[in-house]
């Protein structure tokens, strides 16, 4: 695709520079929240040069996303994916910078063995169990204490439920979307609109509150610093 067209969540300088950019192919993430696998190797993190130089990078299968190998250029990554290119004994998670753009923040060995997924669906499937269906598009089988808009971590590649991390009064979350991107902040109440309206969130960070929507927050624990967020 022409860069120029590109999503604002792709954090690319050269717009007008260079004319086109490597597209993602359909996946787990949706198009304007990803950014597909040849744009991170070769215009974020650098390990290539040109785009055939990261296609070699991944037909050695040398680049894993989410503890699974990738060969495809075109696989989009997104918030939370884990990125690791263990012959060069690098690790990243994808997040999100105050501008709303998708950020690689490096990780030590021990962090990229685990997942951070919100529960974005929640139904009963046969035999009275519950289907959890992820921010990733990623499905488990969970129990009725976990709801939508809570976070569970996974460990990985086998992502099995380590913790669950309740969307609750004094949850610590991330600003994913809006004008408050990148924000770590502390949730004071969920405030329920009526009339189809989304459900906004009373938030507050550095002593001061600000009302978002709540769909923007995505729970997280105190391994996230602040710092890590404003990468870019």
């Amino acid at each position: 695709m022409k860069r120029l067209a590109s999503p604002k969540a792709v954090p690319i300088r050269d717009r007008k520079e260079r004319k086109f950019l490597i597209n993602t192919a359909p996946g787990p993430h949706p198009k304007k929240h990803a950014l597909s696998l040849g744009v991170f190797l070769r215009d974020i993190i650098g390990v290539a040069t040109t785009a055939r130089e990261a296609k070699r990078v991944l037909s050695g299968r040398m680049v894993l996303v989410d503890g699974k190998p990738r060969t495809d250029d075109k696989f989009p990554i997104g918030l939370m994916d884990v990125i690791s290119l263990p012959k060069m004994d690098l690790h990243y998670r994808i997040m999100v910078d105050d501008k709303g753009r998708l950020m690689p923040v490096k990780l030590a060995n021990s962090e990229a063995s685990q997942k951070f997924l919100k529960v974005v669906g929640k139904h009963t499937v046969s035999g009275g169990k519950h289907n959890l269906s992820f921010h990733d598009g990623k499905n488990m089988l969970g129990d009725n204490h976990v709801h939508v808009g809570d976070t569970v971590i996974v460990s990985l590649p086998d992502t099995k439920l380590k913790t669950h991390l309740k969307r609750e009064k004094g949850s610590r979350c991330l600003v994913v979307e809006g004008k408050h991107a990148g924000s770590i902040v502390k949730l004071k109440d969920i405030i329920e609109r009526k009339g189809g309206k989304p459900n906004e969130a009373l938030v507050q960070v550095d002593g001061h509150e600000f009302i978002t929507v709540a769909k923007y927050l995505f729970v997280i624990d105190d391994s996230f610093k602040g710092k890590d967020i404003k990468a870019g």
